[in-house]
């Protein structure tokens, strides 16, 4: 069953539920009226698996719903094609598209209308990466933007978790934000409450109005974005984008992804 309906296109579908039920076929199952239909190539299967209905005591009005809930299934279920597309950066293959990270990236905070969420693992020579955000949010004081980093400590680093926070932060704008208009800034606290954990926040994704999200293994650097072998996805399903953005959300009301105060660049409401 699955087989004939997937063969079918959604004109044809619907034109066999019109004949079904009010057509040629009404009256009966006969294969001149399903030639002119679906063609000669795919009658003869259709009228294999109509006389299957009609044995198993299945009337033409009842055929024509089921084709009515077929072609309105598939003709409301968006194709795979338009809620995933690979996001491949690297050297050229033949045959297999490539699409720029940083391309990709850029388009999405520039389409983006409300909200802007990054999580990133390393960051590095963000003045070039981030400028199009910055100036996305300089144009536009609504555009609500986080960033959730993992702040690297050295075991060695004697330093107060405070500190240690408050350099991460001061670096983090010299070296990567130096706008004046700043997003808010998260990071994990598990490896400042306890150092000898390996525990960080590996995740890569860009989430946009929550609505479509590039989950990739580049990282936030010129490197990553430009010139390393990347694999990633892009998706446009907004129930899925929305859970993923949810996750971090539930993380900071847990207390696992801290807020830092970008105004001082230390600490927001401590560890």
């Amino acid at each position: 069953m699955r087989d004939v309906f997937g063969r079918l296109t959604l004109s044809t579908l619907a034109d066999l539920a019109l004949s079904l039920r009010q057509g040629a076929l009404h009256s009966g199952i006969s294969s001149r009226p399903l030639e002119q239909i679906a063609g000669a190539d795919q009658s003869e299967e259709i009228a294999e698996f109509l006389s299957e209905l009609v044995a198993q005591g299945w009337r033409t009005e009842q055929m024509a719903v089921l084709f009515d809930v077929v072609h309105e299934t598939r003709a409301t279920t968006p194709r795979p094609e338009k809620l995933l597309d690979l996001v491949i950066s690297g050297p050229e293959v033949n045959g297999v598209p490539t699409r720029d990270t940083l391309a990709v990236m850029q388009s999405l905070i520039a389409d983006a209308q409300r909200e802007v969420i990054l999580i990133g693992y390393a960051v590095h020579n963000g003045r070039k990466l981030f400028a199009p955000l910055a100036r996305r949010m300089e144009g536009d004081p609504s555009l609500d933007v986080w960033i959730c980093l993992n702040l690297f400590r050295d075991v060695n680093n004697s330093d107060s978790a405070a500190a240690t926070v408050e350099r991460f932060m001061q670096r983090f704008y010299e070296e990567n934000w130096p706008w004046e208009v700043r997003p808010r800034i998260y990071y994990d606290t598990r490896g400042i409450k306890d150092e000898s954990t390996q525990a960080s926040l590996h995740a890569k994704c860009l989430i946009c109005d929550r609505e479509r999200a590039l989950i990739s293994s580049a990282n936030f650097t010129e490197a990553a974005q430009k010139r390393n072998i990347e694999a990633g996805i892009l998706v446009s399903h907004p129930a899925t984008v929305g859970r993923l953005a949810g996750y971090f959300d539930g993380l900071k009301q847990a207390g696992v992804l801290k807020k830092m105060d970008s105004m001082k660049g230390g600490l927001d409401g401590g560890i």
